[in-house]
């Protein structure tokens, strides 16, 4: 998406955010039902059975399985960091700066909800998520943003979301994608899953050229530790009790990564849930620029990895060719 086309998009979120905040009462979530899901967007701030600080999609069933695709109290699709790669915030509000920051929600309609961030407590970046439950079994996710300062030290924006998966089966943690291992171009389903938090957290792009710094010191997260392999596609997906969940991203070359943990979302140790995460990397950006990206999530019964690639086809257009 061009520079014009985002700042125009961007714009009408902000007009669209202003008019519903001038017609409606305070909400910290929304509930939403739409086809086979119904799905509850929440701000930062916490309500009865669900946690302060866990923006996003609070929770997600289907009528053909009932209850919380999510963990339970915290949250799906959950804008959880802002960094730079040089500084190291050390008190947890800044480490998790778009949860800390109050967010404004917004229903635009009957389907979509919005979440403005203002500009955030340490980077001041200004952001517009939109949510829109669509049937038979999809939630799409429009994301600009707009950095208001030069806070980011090494020229690079960082941004991370988390989903927390309501699984603790060991045969349930991994996430698949279509890509290659180090040292071959082939292209073949992987099955990823990290033996720890923190531990070769990232898959980049297969054609990414751009790398991007950490200063030496900087502390091992998810998104400054790598895997041995790289996607050729942006999308994966994962299976949980027999259904489906993928993820796939329409974004600049490269700007999305995928990122994995077995153990994130509740304490460390036998029975955690896995987290199947991504990010969204901002090269050489401008203060006063707006940038984004969509991203797609279907959440439906399993039925094959064809019928996977046969739903990022149609969503994006775009032919998948591989080695089975």
């Amino acid at each position: 998406m061009n520079r014009a086309a985002a700042v125009a998009v961007a714009l009408c979120l902000v007009v669209s955010g202003i008019l519903a905040q001038q017609e409606q009462p305070y909400r910290s979530h929304v509930t939403i039902k739409a086809g086979d899901l119904e799905a509850i967007i929440a701000d930062n701030a916490g309500y009865e059975g669900h946690r302060a600080w866990y923006n996003g999609v609070a929770y997600l069933s289907h009528k053909a399985k009932p209850g919380n695709h999510f963990w339970p109290r915290i949250a799906g699709m959950n804008f959880e960091h802002i960094w730079d790669g040089e500084k190291w915030w050390e008190p947890v509000e800044a480490l998790f700066e778009p949860r800390s920051t109050e967010l404004v929600l917004h229903q635009l309609d009957e389907t979509s909800v919005q979440l403005h961030m203002p500009p955030s407590n340490l980077h001041r970046l200004e952001s517009w998520t939109t949510y829109t439950v669509n049937a038979p079994h999809y939630i799409d996710m429009d994301f600009f943003c707009i950095p208001r300062k030069e806070t980011f030290d090494r020229g690079y924006i960082g941004l991370f979301w988390a989903s927390y998966i309501n699984t603790t089966d060991e045969n349930e943690k991994p996430i698949y994608y279509i890509g290659s291992h180090r040292d071959s171009r082939k292209r073949q389903w992987v099955s990823w899953k990290t033996a720890a938090h923190s531990t070769n957290g990232t898959v980049r792009y297969q054609e990414d050229v751009r790398d991007i710094s950490f200063h030496p010191e900087h502390r091992k997260m998810l998104y400054n530790t790598f895997a041995d392999s790289a996607y050729a596609y942006p999308f994966y997906y994962g299976v949980r009790d027999g259904m489906v969940h993928i993820i796939m991203f329409e974004a600049e070359p490269g700007a999305i990564r995928f990122s994995h943990s077995p153990t994130s979302g509740s304490p460390v140790g036998p029975g955690t849930n896995p987290a199947w995460d991504w990010q969204f990397i901002i090269h050489d950006y401008q203060v006063g620029q707006s940038y984004g990206y969509k991203a797609r999530l279907v959440y439906k019964p399993w039925v094959s990895r064809q019928d996977v690639i046969d739903e990022y086809e149609g969503w994006s257009g775009r032919k998948v060719s591989f080695t089975e």
